[in-house]
């Protein structure tokens, strides 16, 4: 190997680097920094991040925390909503109301609809039954099955 080549590997990495190295890379969530600002001024984000619950039981966290004296814009709080729902809930497509069902899942008001009416008739068993319901996104499902529950 020759000084030339080892230099141009130098700069062929520092140039691979340089975007992680600057910060530049994907944007930053804004509801999770909404989160890291409502949430963390008081305890570390870690406490939760990896705590799926309910949104009936985050409901009575966001209670206690409330009462404890947390608080942010209209804006941030919509967002820790928006985040907890997306990221953090789970959810029963057998019993869940439309509001959980559009966050946990990412479906429009109007495939939750048809998720309950569907459910109604016959119980959801598997994520399959519940990919075939048009406006369903496999990929989010794939992402958050974790969090679906039958």
């Amino acid at each position: 190997m020759t000084a030339g080549s080892v230099g141009f590997r130098f700069w062929g990495v520092i140039a691979a680097a340089a975007p992680l190295i600057l910060g530049a890379g994907p944007e930053p969530d804004p509801n999770l920094q909404a989160v890291q600002i409502v949430c963390g001024r008081c305890h570390t984000t870690k406490v939760f991040l990896k705590e799926p619950r309910s949104w009936e039981r985050w409901n009575d966290v966001f209670a206690d925390m409330t009462q404890r004296g947390a608080n942010g814009t209209d804006e941030q709080l919509e967002r820790v909503t928006t985040y907890f729902l997306e990221n953090l809930t789970l959810v029963n497509v057998n019993t869940s109301p439309a509001e959980e069902l559009t966050g946990v899942l990412g479906v429009r008001y109007d495939v939750a609809d048809v998720i309950i009416a569907r459910r109604q008739k016959e119980p959801f068993a598997n994520l399959a039954q519940l990919a075939s319901i048009p406006g369903v996104d496999r990929e989010k499902l794939e992402q958050r099955k974790s969090r679906i529950l039958f």
